[in-house]
């Protein structure tokens, strides 16, 4: 956890929503919680198995503290069965500047101190962990920066095109303690070194973010998995359960010690399968001393973290793995003419109505993708809760998929009413259609859609990796 709260989409939707009220003829903007329904009660929810002596958990978190907050009672089970464990721990801590500046009492923060921050974050993980039984050699830190594992994924995906922290202005790994140090920070290494850990550790189940989680660091992270696993040969061997920390409706806020974790609302009737670890009172509360050990967050959002010291934890699986339908030629057409999606279903559902943000152009709701590819060409289709908007631009953003490859990402955005110059897009009523150009070779792609004004992304459906039927 970088530290912010994040509401719907990673908080970029608050940045945004000024500038789309004015484009929107919006009455005004404020803060609104999530539409309220009843999640499943914890009764309702399948119990999922403990670990057990021969099982290997691979637990892959995105930055220092999300290893406890979602999976603290699921390693202090695990080694107390003796199952082997392996935490890895993606960014590095250092980049949460209201933290830095509370813990050190310094402002504006130096360079300086966001890398102390990094060395003081690695550390309260390892005493958490510590308290939970896991010893220090069986932490591995990959030292990216705070921040970086969105923009790497979708931008800065070679070495010839690094990302750069705006925290501590490197642009390659300095710390001694992490897997590569000098690492360059992109996509590619970062893939490369869970494709490290996984061949190294051979995990009998992989622990990582759920793909609707709002955290940028942590929605790639998924993402990073999957393309580790496919490069790997592993993506039908291997399970992954997924966990959330990140959503503007979950985890509820001043969670007791004897209160279970519900999936959250938006979420809990759409393709993820949630089952419930349960966690007695002396797990817990041992949970809720190991999240304490992370004083630099504690001090700055202690009910946040708090909240996660709950009777149970929760998991979800979904399918990782989606056959893309292939359509005869000209069933599908972008020219105007009616388009045949017979009974192609969505790929992504996505939940309507749950901006962060009232006020907002509800063009920007996105609702569903549908995707399906006759040979030559990908035809994406996206639902809005109300019909395209001028004003807004609507993307595709996909990573082709080679044998055994991960490729760069690719990135395809229209606007309704503008020519889009090489691409083909119609919109109509509640939906916006697109023809695009399928990678040469590839085997199946990584896909994802946005709507956005200008630079700002304001809904974005889950990540979701098709594979084509030849």
């Amino acid at each position: 956890m970088c530290g912010k709260l994040w509401m719907k989409r990673g908080g970029r939707a608050l940045l945004a929503a000024s500038a789309v009220l004015l484009a929107a003829g919006a009455p005004g903007c404020k803060r609104a919680a999530l539409a309220h329904q009843a999640s499943p009660p914890r009764s309702a929810l399948p119990e999922m198995a403990a670990p057990t002596r021969g099982d290997r958990l691979l637990i892959l978190a995105p930055n220092c503290d999300d290893e406890t907050l979602a999976c603290g009672g699921l390693i202090a089970r695990a080694v107390k069965a003796g199952a082997a464990v392996q935490v890895v721990i993606a960014t590095a801590g250092d980049g949460f500047r209201h933290a830095v500046e509370q813990f050190f009492g310094e402002r504006p923060v130096s360079r300086q101190r966001y890398l102390m921050m990094a060395v003081e974050r690695q550390g309260e993980s390892l005493a958490a962990l510590s308290l939970l039984g896991l010893s220090p050699g069986k932490v591995i830190f990959l030292g990216y920066p705070d921040g970086s594992s969105g923009p790497m994924w979708q931008r800065c995906w070679y070495p010839s095109q690094l990302y750069t922290s705006p925290h501590t202005r490197m642009s390659r790994n300095p710390y001694p303690q992490a897997l590569r140090p000098g690492a360059p920070y992109c996509g590619r290494a970062l893939t490369d070194d869970l494709k490290t850990v996984i061949r190294r550790f051979k995990p009998s189940v992989v622990f990582c973010p759920h793909p609707n989680d709002a955290h940028p660091d942590h929605w790639s992270l998924y993402c990073y998995t999957l393309a580790a696993l496919h490069e790997l040969g592993m993506l039908d061997r291997v399970p992954l359960r997924l966990y959330l920390v990140h959503r503007g409706d979950f985890p509820p806020r001043g969670l007791h010690l004897s209160d279970p974790i519900a999936p959250p609302t938006a979420l809990a009737h759409l393709g993820t399968r949630w089952e419930s670890l349960p966690l007695d009172p002396a797990l817990a509360e041992q949970k809720r001393r190991a999240i304490l050990c992370y004083r630099s967050q504690v001090l700055v959002m202690r009910r946040f973290m708090v909240s996660f010291a709950g009777s149970s934890e929760l998991f979800g699986r979904c399918p990782v793995v989606r056959r893309l339908p292939r359509v005869e030629p000209g069933r599908i057409r972008v020219d105007g003419s009616p388009s045949d999606w017979g009974k192609i279903t969505p790929i992504v559902t996505d939940p309507a109505q749950d901006l962060a943000v009232v006020g907002l152009n509800p063009a920007v709701d996105l609702v569903g993708l549908y995707a399906a590819w006759d040979g030559r060409r990908l035809f994406v289709r996206l639902d809005l809760w109300r019909p395209a908007s001028p004003d807004l631009e609507y993307a595709v953003e996909l990573h082709p998929l080679w044998a055994r490859k991960v490729g760069p990402p690719l990135s395809y955005a229209v606007r309704p009413g503008r020519p889009s110059p090489g691409l083909r897009f119609q919109a109509g009523g509640r939906c916006l259609e697109m023809s695009l150009p399928w990678p040469q070779g590839a085997q199946g792609i990584l896909l994802r859609a946005d709507s956005r004004l200008g630079s700002r992304v304001l809904d974005e459906t889950a990540w979701v990796l098709l594979r084509v039927s030849r």
